[in-house]
């Protein structure tokens, strides 16, 4: 059995790392970082030998834990769940996180989305997992730009994600009083983080440079993910749905439905679910849906680990029908 290290695993994130590692054919929790009793202090989890580490640590220090496990066990694959690694470079980190890079030198690692970066993927052993926003919106958009079935310079995103997405620390504007019964935009038009990746990962995939309009939303649930992407296209939504079927026709978690889809559908699943649909003349309208800590998170890692060890990529994954492969 493959040994994999857990650092942070008192977040949500982490614990959902080491929920679906309990369960995988052929790796095992080797140890987990974090408070509380039964979880190691994150400097001692540096002088456990493990085969991979999941890194689930706040952005501007899980890259310089995995900087530090890069040396000590150079073929251990380590990936970062942080925001550390996910940007081109340095200058494009300060502006999105607004501090320096804490360790410029890993910078470059292959992007871990899965299924657009799935040959980058194989092999490395040092992955950036995308955020949770970003996957549920550049799963959908690859495509269709990519094709220039879309309007590249017209593209409104409207999201919206249950409170888990915010973290697990203590914070006022999330307490249950604060968020039930309620709905609130935060982070508006172009300035949350995921906004950056999101456009980085367009310009690299279109050669282009592309500027989003997006605008996340809190809602009172506790996880998934339900992305509207507004387009101007001259395609039919038909064409549009076809386009990303033949994207995606090879990959286990993603499927195109005719029916909008509903956080019920992916909740608890490495699954995103995706449908098109005629707006105004000239304009329709993409969903995506997914759980925010699975495929948006954890789900995501554990398929990155999967493909950069070779092995099939939807082992030990929860599926849309609500099994394992």
């Amino acid at each position: 059995m493959l040994k994999v290290g857990v650092f942070g695993a008192t977040g949500y994130a982490g614990r959902e790392a080491v929920r679906l590692l309990s369960a995988h054919p052929r790796a095992k929790v080797a140890f987990t970082t974090g408070s509380g009793e039964g979880h190691l202090a994150h400097e001692a989890g540096l002088e456990q030998q493990a085969d991979a580490y999941l890194l689930s640590l706040p952005h501007g220090i899980s890259s310089t834990y995995a900087v530090r496990l890069r040396v000590a066990w150079p073929r251990a694959v380590v990936v970062d769940l942080s925001g550390d690694l996910r940007l081109p470079d340095a200058a494009s980190y300060k502006e999105w996180y607004g501090h320096d890079h804490p360790a410029v030198s890993l910078l470059g690692a292959p992007y871990g989305l899965t299924e657009i970066y799935r040959d980058q993927i194989r092999g490395a052993r040092l992955i950036a997992n995308p955020g949770c926003y970003a996957t549920s919106v550049l799963l959908p958009l690859v495509p269709l730009v990519r094709e220039k079935l879309v309007d590249a310079d017209d593209i409104v995103i409207d999201a919206k994600s249950g409170a888990t997405g915010a973290g697990r620390a203590a914070k006022e504007e999330l307490l249950f009083c604060e968020v039930d019964e309620d709905l609130k935009a935060y982070s508006p038009g172009r300035t949350h983080r995921h906004v950056g990746e999101m456009e980085a990962v367009l310009a690299e995939r279109t050669g282009r440079k592309i500027a989003l309009t997006f605008c996340p939303h809190l809602l009172p649930v506790k996880r998934g993910i339900l992305s509207a992407l507004y387009v101007k296209t001259r395609a039919s939504d038909a064409e549009l749905s076809a386009a990303l079927e033949r994207a995606y026709a090879g990959s286990p978690f993603v499927k195109v439905d005719g029916a909008p889809p509903r956080l019920s559908d992916v909740v608890g699943t490495n699954d995103c679910r995706m449908s098109v649909h005629a707006a105004a003349p000239g304009r329709a309208v993409v969903f995506s849906a997914l759980d925010n800590l699975v495929k948006g998170a954890a789900g995501q890692a554990v398929q990155n680990l999967n493909v950069a060890l070779g092995w099939p990529e939807a082992e030990g994954l929860p599926t849309f029908d609500g099994g394992r492969r």
